[in-house]
C-alpha cells in the first residue's frame, strides 16, 4: 500500500482494497501451510510435540523459542507448602557484554498440575514461558493442560473473519458467505426474540449446546447429506456479483461561489441595468 500526499481519495480506496487482499491471501497460504505441513520438533520432549498437533506454524516458533531459552534456565531453590511448589529460577542474561541475571518466581500446584510464572508471559502473548517448562521438566509433566493451550491459535478452527462480506473475496467463496449471512439473520431473529425473557433464554442456550454437539453438523456429513437428497438453501441475498465504481470526489478549482451561481448574480445585474436605463 503506497499512498503520499498527492493520493486521490479513489486512489486511497482502491489501494487499500489491495492491502486487505494482499493480507487475506497471505493468511490463507499461512493457514494451507500449518494444516497440511508439519514443523519438525527440536527435542524429544511430549509437551513440544503436544503444541506441534495444536498450534500454527507462527505460533508453535513461539513455543519452540522458549524450549531454546530453557538451557539458559537454572532452578535455585524449591519451597514445598502443601500440594504447591514454589521455584526460584534464575536466567542467564547478556547486557552489554555483561551478566545480567534475572530471577522469577514459579508456582507449580502438585495436584492440578496448575502453573504460574512472575514474568507473565503467558498472559501476555499466550505461550508458556521458558521458566514454567523448566520447572514442568523437573516434575516430569509430559503433558499440559488444555487451559494452556489456546484455541485462538489453533490450526484447526476456521477462522471467522473470513466469512466476512468483502469485495475481495473470490467466487468460490461466494455461496459460503451467502449461506453464513443467511444463518447469521436467522440467529438475530431468534435471539432478539429469546431475550425477553430469562426462560426463553435459558432454554435457546441449551437447545444451541445440543445442537452444537450433534454430529450431523459436521462439514462431510451435512455435505453428503444435501447431495443425496438434492437439498438446496434458498437464500434471500443476492447472489449477484455487485462491483462498484469508485470516483474521485468534483475537483473546485478556484474559491468561491459554484460557477452557476456566479452567472445567475451577473444576469440579475445586467436585468436591474436594463431597467434603469429604461
Amino acid at each position: 500500500m503506497i499512498i503520499n500526499s498527492t493520493t486521490t481519495l479513489q486512489q486511497f480506496v482502491v489501494q487499500y482494497d489491495n492491502a486487505l487482499h494482499s493480507k487475506a491471501e497471505k493468511e490463507c497460504e499461512a493457514d494451507f501451510a500449518s494444516a497440511n505441513t508439519t514443523l519438525p520438533c527440536g527435542s524429544q520432549s511430549f509437551i513440544e510435540r503436544q503444541f506441534q498437533d495444536e498450534y500454527t506454524h507462527a505460533k508453535f516458533g513461539e513455543v519452540q523459542n522458549e524450549l531454546r531459552c530453557k538451557m539458559n534456565c537454572n532452578i535455585k531453590s524449591v519451597e514445598v507448602h502443601g500440594c504447591k511448589a514454589k521455584y526460584i529460577v534464575k536466567e542467564a542474561l547478556i547486557w552489554k557484554d555483561q551478566s545480567a541475571d534475572k530471577y522469577n518466581e514459579v508456582i507449580f500446584d502438585v495436584v492440578t498440575k496448575d502453573i504460574e510464572c512472575t514474568c507473565r508471559i503467558f498472559e501476555f502473548r499466550g505461550v508458556l514461558c521458558r521458566h514454567s517448562l523448566m520447572v514442568l521438566a523437573q516434575e516430569e509433566v509430559k503433558f499440559v493442560s488444555q487451559k494452556y493451550i489456546l484455541s485462538r491459535w489453533s490450526k484447526h478452527i476456521l477462522r471467522r473473519h473470513t466469512l466476512i462480506r468483502a469485495s475481495y473475496n473470490t467466487k468460490k467463496d461466494e455461496p459460503i458467505i451467502h449461506r453464513y449471512d443467511l444463518l447469521c439473520k436467522k440467529f438475530y431473529d431468534i435471539a432478539e426474540f429469546a431475550c425477553q425473557s430469562e426462560r426463553g433464554t435459558e432454554f435457546l442456550c441449551f437447545q444451541l449446546d445440543l445442537l452444537s454437539r450433534n454430529p450431523s453438523l459436521s462439514c462431510s456429513t451435512t455435505l453428503g447429506n444435501c447431495e443425496q437428497t438434492n437439498v438446496h438453501i434458498s437464500s434471500p441475498i443476492n447472489s449477484g456479483a455487485h462491483q462498484t465504481t469508485i470516483r474521485s470526489p468534483i475537483h473546485v478549482k478556484r474559491k468561491g461561489r459554484p460557477r452557476g451561481t456566479r452567472m445567475q448574480s451577473t444576469v440579475e445585474k445586467i436585468c436591474k441595468k436594463e431597467m434603469c436605463n429604461s
